[in-house]
Protein backbone atom coordinates (compact mmCIF):
# COMPACT_ATOMS: atom_id res chain seq x y z
CA UNK A 1 0.00 0.00 0.00
CA UNK A 2 1.35 3.08 -0.60
CA UNK A 3 1.39 5.62 1.88
CA UNK A 4 0.18 9.17 2.23
CA UNK A 5 0.95 12.19 3.48
CA UNK A 6 -0.48 11.50 6.71
CA UNK A 7 2.31 8.03 7.10
CA UNK A 8 5.51 10.62 5.85
CA UNK A 9 7.46 9.68 9.16
CA UNK A 10 10.47 11.44 10.74
CA UNK A 11 13.59 10.01 13.13
CA UNK A 12 12.37 10.17 16.95
CA UNK A 13 16.04 7.87 17.51
CA UNK A 14 18.62 4.90 16.65
CA UNK A 15 19.27 2.11 18.91
CA UNK A 16 22.69 1.31 18.78
CA UNK A 17 23.76 -2.34 20.29
CA UNK A 18 26.90 -2.19 21.80
CA UNK A 19 28.63 -5.01 24.35
CA UNK A 20 30.02 -2.15 26.66
CA UNK A 21 28.33 0.48 27.62
CA UNK A 22 30.68 2.70 29.11
CA UNK A 23 33.21 1.65 26.00
CA UNK A 24 30.55 3.61 24.20
CA UNK A 25 30.47 6.39 26.24
CA UNK A 26 33.54 7.11 26.03
CA UNK A 27 34.30 6.73 22.52
CA UNK A 28 31.24 8.76 21.64
CA UNK A 29 32.53 11.11 24.40
CA UNK A 30 36.04 11.17 22.81
CA UNK A 31 34.06 11.84 18.86
CA UNK A 32 32.95 14.91 20.97
CA UNK A 33 29.33 14.51 21.99
CA UNK A 34 27.79 15.41 25.13
CA UNK A 35 26.44 11.72 26.42
CA UNK A 36 23.43 11.97 29.03
CA UNK A 37 23.93 10.42 32.07
CA UNK A 38 23.09 6.51 32.13
CA UNK A 39 19.98 4.82 32.93
CA UNK A 40 18.17 1.14 33.29
CA UNK A 41 15.51 0.07 32.11
CA UNK A 42 13.19 -2.23 34.09
CA UNK A 43 13.65 -4.83 31.91
CA UNK A 44 17.24 -5.44 32.18
CA UNK A 45 18.61 -3.35 29.51
CA UNK A 46 20.66 -0.24 30.18
CA UNK A 47 21.01 2.97 28.15
CA UNK A 48 22.77 6.62 27.75
CA UNK A 49 21.90 8.86 24.96
CA UNK A 50 23.26 11.63 22.62
CA UNK A 51 20.64 14.31 21.87
CA UNK A 52 20.05 16.49 19.26
CA UNK A 53 16.94 18.79 18.31
CA UNK A 54 14.16 16.50 18.30
CA UNK A 55 16.10 13.13 17.93
CA UNK A 56 18.34 11.61 19.43
CA UNK A 57 21.15 8.88 19.06
CA UNK A 58 20.46 5.74 22.19
CA UNK A 59 23.82 3.70 23.21
CA UNK A 60 21.67 0.50 24.42
CA UNK A 61 23.22 -2.34 26.22
CA UNK A 62 22.59 -5.53 28.58
CA UNK A 63 23.05 -4.29 31.73
CA UNK A 64 21.72 -7.07 34.12
CA UNK A 65 20.28 -9.88 31.96
CA UNK A 66 18.77 -11.80 34.74
CA UNK A 67 15.75 -9.53 34.31
CA UNK A 68 15.41 -10.38 31.18
CA UNK A 69 12.26 -13.10 31.28
CA UNK A 70 11.66 -15.14 28.13
CA UNK A 71 8.50 -14.35 26.24
CA UNK A 72 5.54 -16.64 25.89
CA UNK A 73 2.91 -16.77 22.99
CA UNK A 74 1.16 -14.20 24.11
CA UNK A 75 3.38 -11.81 23.44
CA UNK A 76 5.37 -12.18 19.91
CA UNK A 77 8.08 -9.70 20.38
CA UNK A 78 9.99 -8.64 23.10
CA UNK A 79 12.49 -5.49 23.22
CA UNK A 80 14.79 -6.86 25.63
CA UNK A 81 15.27 -9.84 23.68
CA UNK A 82 15.21 -9.04 20.82
CA UNK A 83 18.58 -6.39 21.36
CA UNK A 84 19.67 -9.61 23.54
CA UNK A 85 19.81 -11.83 20.51
CA UNK A 86 20.87 -9.55 18.34
CA UNK A 87 23.71 -8.46 20.16
CA UNK A 88 24.92 -12.72 20.15
CA UNK A 89 24.71 -11.80 16.53
CA UNK A 90 26.87 -8.49 16.33
CA UNK A 91 27.42 -5.45 17.77
CA UNK A 92 25.28 -2.45 15.62
CA UNK A 93 22.04 -0.57 14.47
CA UNK A 94 19.64 -2.95 16.05
CA UNK A 95 16.38 -0.48 15.81
CA UNK A 96 14.88 3.04 13.67
CA UNK A 97 12.03 4.61 16.07
CA UNK A 98 10.04 6.95 14.38
CA UNK A 99 8.14 9.59 15.91
CA UNK A 100 4.75 9.33 16.92
CA UNK A 101 2.17 11.07 18.66
CA UNK A 102 -0.50 8.40 18.75
CA UNK A 103 1.23 4.48 18.87
CA UNK A 104 -1.93 3.00 18.90
CA UNK A 105 -3.10 4.87 15.60
CA UNK A 106 0.29 3.60 14.28
CA UNK A 107 0.30 0.38 14.70
CA UNK A 108 -3.39 0.40 12.87
CA UNK A 109 -1.30 1.65 9.86
CA UNK A 110 1.28 -0.26 10.06
CA UNK A 111 -1.54 -3.33 10.35
CA UNK A 112 -2.78 -2.05 7.05
CA UNK A 113 0.60 -1.83 5.04
CA UNK A 114 0.48 -5.45 5.78
CA UNK A 115 3.69 -5.50 8.72
CA UNK A 116 3.69 -8.05 11.07
CA UNK A 117 2.49 -6.06 14.10
CA UNK A 118 2.10 -7.22 17.95
CA UNK A 119 0.70 -5.20 20.79
CA UNK A 120 1.66 -1.47 21.71
CA UNK A 121 4.79 -2.21 24.42
CA UNK A 122 4.22 0.30 27.32
CA UNK A 123 7.06 1.26 29.56
CA UNK A 124 8.42 4.02 32.18
CA UNK A 125 11.52 4.72 33.66
CA UNK A 126 13.68 7.32 35.67
CA UNK A 127 15.95 10.31 33.87
CA UNK A 128 18.42 12.89 35.43
CA UNK A 129 17.94 15.99 34.68
CA UNK A 130 21.14 17.82 33.65
CA UNK A 131 20.81 19.30 37.50
CA UNK A 132 21.06 15.93 39.29
CA UNK A 133 16.89 15.64 39.57
CA UNK A 134 15.35 12.58 38.98
CA UNK A 135 12.48 12.23 36.41
CA UNK A 136 10.21 10.19 35.73
CA UNK A 137 9.58 9.35 31.65
CA UNK A 138 7.19 6.96 29.49
CA UNK A 139 6.89 5.34 25.85
CA UNK A 140 4.79 3.67 23.72
CA UNK A 141 6.40 1.71 20.95
CA UNK A 142 4.77 -0.07 17.80
CA UNK A 143 6.81 -2.38 16.30
CA UNK A 144 6.45 -3.17 12.36
CA UNK A 145 7.91 -6.35 11.65
CA UNK A 146 9.10 -8.15 8.25
CA UNK A 147 10.81 -11.63 7.53
CA UNK A 148 13.59 -9.54 5.95
CA UNK A 149 14.55 -7.55 8.57
CA UNK A 150 15.17 -9.90 11.50
CA UNK A 151 18.17 -7.50 12.13
CA UNK A 152 16.50 -4.36 11.45
CA UNK A 153 13.58 -3.62 13.15
CA UNK A 154 11.49 -0.13 13.24
CA UNK A 155 9.13 1.24 15.26
CA UNK A 156 7.28 4.05 16.46
CA UNK A 157 7.75 5.68 19.79
CA UNK A 158 5.32 8.07 21.74
CA UNK A 159 6.75 9.77 24.54
CA UNK A 160 4.38 10.44 27.02
CA UNK A 161 5.82 12.43 29.42
CA UNK A 162 6.20 16.08 29.55
CA UNK A 163 8.86 17.41 27.19
CA UNK A 164 10.81 19.78 30.09
CA UNK A 165 11.37 15.50 31.32
CA UNK A 166 13.53 14.14 28.30
CA UNK A 167 15.00 17.09 26.36
CA UNK A 168 17.81 19.38 28.13
CA UNK A 169 19.08 22.22 25.87
CA UNK A 170 22.09 22.06 28.08
CA UNK A 171 22.24 17.86 26.40
CA UNK A 172 21.90 19.18 23.00
CA UNK A 173 25.29 21.44 22.64
CA UNK A 174 28.03 19.29 21.61
CA UNK A 175 31.84 20.08 20.76
CA UNK A 176 31.58 18.54 17.55
CA UNK A 177 28.82 20.88 16.14
CA UNK A 178 26.44 17.45 15.47
CA UNK A 179 23.12 18.92 14.66
CA UNK A 180 21.21 16.34 13.42
CA UNK A 181 20.66 12.94 12.10
CA UNK A 182 20.95 12.52 8.09
CA UNK A 183 19.20 8.78 6.41
CA UNK A 184 19.90 5.56 7.66
CA UNK A 185 21.76 3.52 5.60
CA UNK A 186 20.85 -0.39 5.41
CA UNK A 187 22.61 -3.19 3.56
CA UNK A 188 20.38 -6.08 2.62
CA UNK A 189 20.53 -8.88 -0.16
CA UNK A 190 16.70 -8.39 -1.08
CA UNK A 191 17.03 -4.24 -0.97
CA UNK A 192 14.52 -4.18 -3.55
CA UNK A 193 11.90 -5.97 -1.30
CA UNK A 194 12.86 -3.75 1.73
CA UNK A 195 12.44 -0.90 0.06
CA UNK A 196 8.84 -1.68 -0.77
CA UNK A 197 8.19 -2.51 2.40
CA UNK A 198 9.41 0.94 3.68
CA UNK A 199 7.67 2.73 1.08
CA UNK A 200 4.20 0.96 2.37
CA UNK A 201 5.02 1.90 6.07
CA UNK A 202 5.67 5.60 5.03
CA UNK A 203 9.98 5.44 5.79
CA UNK A 204 11.55 5.12 2.58
CA UNK A 205 12.98 9.12 2.73
CA UNK A 206 14.49 8.11 5.73
CA UNK A 207 16.51 4.91 4.66
CA UNK A 208 18.96 4.42 2.03
CA UNK A 209 18.20 0.55 1.69
CA UNK A 210 21.37 -0.76 -0.70
CA UNK A 211 22.71 -4.16 -1.78
CA UNK A 212 26.49 -4.77 -0.35
CA UNK A 213 28.04 -3.82 -3.76
CA UNK A 214 25.89 -0.42 -3.85
CA UNK A 215 26.89 0.09 -0.21
CA UNK A 216 30.62 -0.50 -1.38
CA UNK A 217 30.67 1.30 -4.50
CA UNK A 218 28.19 4.44 -2.89
CA UNK A 219 31.05 4.77 0.17
CA UNK A 220 34.31 3.95 -1.44
CA UNK A 221 35.60 1.42 0.39
CA UNK A 222 34.47 -2.64 2.05
CA UNK A 223 34.44 -3.29 5.68
CA UNK A 224 33.94 -6.78 7.05
CA UNK A 225 31.64 -5.37 9.33
CA UNK A 226 29.01 -4.50 7.01
CA UNK A 227 25.82 -6.59 7.54
CA UNK A 228 23.79 -8.12 5.07
CA UNK A 229 20.67 -8.00 6.38
CA UNK A 230 20.56 -5.20 8.23
CA UNK A 231 21.09 -1.49 9.28
CA UNK A 232 24.64 -0.27 8.29
CA UNK A 233 25.02 3.58 10.10
CA UNK A 234 23.84 6.44 9.49
CA UNK A 235 24.31 9.89 8.57
CA UNK A 236 25.23 12.48 11.35
CA UNK A 237 25.01 16.21 10.21
CA UNK A 238 27.73 18.86 11.55
CA UNK A 239 27.97 22.43 11.08
CA UNK A 240 31.40 22.46 10.29
CA UNK A 241 33.18 19.60 9.69
CA UNK A 242 36.62 20.64 10.86
CA UNK A 243 35.59 20.15 14.27
CA UNK A 244 35.13 17.03 14.23
CA UNK A 245 37.68 15.97 11.83
CA UNK A 246 40.49 15.75 14.21
CA UNK A 247 38.39 13.59 16.83
CA UNK A 248 37.45 11.20 14.18
CA UNK A 249 40.15 10.29 12.34
CA UNK A 250 41.93 9.62 15.62
CA UNK A 251 39.24 6.86 16.52
CA UNK A 252 39.90 5.45 13.11
CA UNK A 253 37.48 7.42 10.44
CA UNK A 254 38.19 8.04 6.73
CA UNK A 255 37.76 10.34 4.71
CA UNK A 256 35.80 9.70 1.46
CA UNK A 257 34.47 11.58 -1.56
CA UNK A 258 34.25 14.94 1.41
CA UNK A 259 33.06 13.09 3.84
CA UNK A 260 34.29 11.74 7.35
CA UNK A 261 33.29 8.19 7.95
CA UNK A 262 33.92 6.21 10.49
CA UNK A 263 33.93 2.64 9.32
CA UNK A 264 31.71 -0.11 11.46
CA UNK A 265 34.60 -2.11 12.19
CA UNK A 266 36.20 0.79 13.99
CA UNK A 267 33.25 1.86 15.65
CA UNK A 268 31.05 -0.84 17.05
CA UNK A 269 29.47 -1.99 13.88
CA UNK A 270 28.04 1.30 12.98
CA UNK A 271 29.12 3.50 9.58
CA UNK A 272 28.86 6.66 10.66
CA UNK A 273 28.67 9.02 7.92
CA UNK A 274 29.81 12.58 8.95
CA UNK A 275 28.26 15.54 6.40
CA UNK A 276 28.75 19.24 6.92
CA UNK A 277 25.07 20.86 6.56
Amino acid sequence: MPRGDAMSRAIDHLVLCVNDLEAAIAAYSQLGFKVTPRATHPFGTGNALIQLDGMYIELLAVVDPDKITETDLSVPFSFPIYNRDYLRHRQGMSMLALQSRDAEKDREEFIAAGAAVPSVFHFERDALTPSGETVGVAFSLAFANHPLLRHAVSFVCQHRHPPQNFYFPEYQSHPNGAKAIGKVVLSHWAADAVRDFYEAIGIDHLVDALHSDELIAKYGFDDTDFPTDGFAGFELIVDDLSRISEAALSLGAVQKKGQIILPPSKFFGVMVVIKSK
